[in-house]
């Protein structure tokens, strides 16, 4: 099972991913887009974010082996579908083919209650309620199991941790 923390940018998802992995002593990768494009530059097309796609799953198969029972995903391909779709109107079938092989995925939503902080890869600073709905309703789509995370700071992690423990609960029942 790999336990992935998604929902729209600025929602506090690489802090959880950090903050579950060191608490639960689990193997994590964070997200693999923001070290890409903070090495590459921020300019991207759709050929591009297919490839970084791809590159996103090595990285996370590399950092958390498919070997170990339990890991955690600081996005997945979820959050390239919408994204493909909010900056091209569409998603590449690669992308939506990847999804269905996603299918040891639980969820940590994020909710945007979290203030904006910015940043220069960042771009949806007026969005981030909409990008909730869409990963929502995709999570829902596809029947995986998912908890919302709220509230900030210790209340926050906090709440992760619990919600955690109830995705674990559920799938081992």
């Amino acid at each position: 099972m790999r336990i992935v923390i998604t929902g729209a940018e600025s929602s506090g998802k690489s802090t959880l991913t950090e903050h579950l992995g060191r608490t639960l002593k689990l193997p994590y990768a964070l997200e693999y887009a923001r070290y890409y494009l903070e090495h590459y530059g921020p300019d991207y097309d759709l050929a591009q974010l297919t490839r970084l796609s791809k590159l996103h799953q090595q990285y996370q198969q590399t950092e958390v082996s498919c070997e170990v029972a339990l890991g955690i995903f600081d996005t997945d391909l979820i959050n390239y579908k919408i994204w493909a779709e909010v900056v091209f109107g569409c998603c590449p079938e690669v992308i939506s083919a990847g999804i269905a092989q996603e299918s040891s995925h639980v969820y940590l939503l994020c909710k945007p209650d979290l203030p904006w902080e910015p940043d220069p890869l960042r771009q949806n600073p007026d969005d981030r309620e909409q990008l909730y709905q869409r990963h929502l309703q995709e999570i829902q789509r596809l029947g995986r199991p998912f908890e919302i995370v709220e509230g900030s700071g210790a209340q926050r992690l906090a709440n992760a941790d619990a919600a955690v423990e109830r995705l674990i609960t559920k799938q081992t029942a």
